[in-house]
């Protein structure tokens, strides 16, 4: 059977950095078994967060990273203030879901021109 995983990240790094401890940065976590669901859920939490933040780029079409200048943490290690990413990642079996092109322009072309909209 089928999975599909909408993940919701907030952290110091894109979501396209699988770091070792990168899944202590996740904030929600979505499962489906059906594809047309978890894209409308992915989707459905994309446009809100490239409503929110002014800046956002995208990797392999669906890790989305969304932020704001002014919202940073602290880190400790290089004592200095570090940018907070938003993102999102949508999974298809424990894998990053690959698109069609057909989907790509279907599902995901707003996504495009929001990022080159805010670059």
């Amino acid at each position: 059977m089928e999975e599909f995983q909408v993940i919701k990240t907030k952290g110091e790094y894109e979501p396209w950095w699988f770091f070792e401890d990168w899944q202590s940065d996740i904030e929600a976590s979505f499962t489906y078994t059906e594809k047309t669901e978890a894209m409308t859920k992915y989707l459905e939490m994309a446009r809100e967060l490239v409503e929110t933040y002014p800046h956002h780029a995208a990797k392999k079409t669906v890790l989305l990273a969304t932020w704001s200048e002014d919202e940073t943490q602290y880190c400790e290690e290089c004592d200095d203030d570090i940018q907070t990413f938003h993102g999102l990642i949508l999974f298809q079996n424990g894998e990053v879901y690959e698109p069609t092109t057909e989907e790509k322009v279907l599902y995901f072309s707003f996504l495009e021109r929001e990022i080159e909209e805010s670059t």
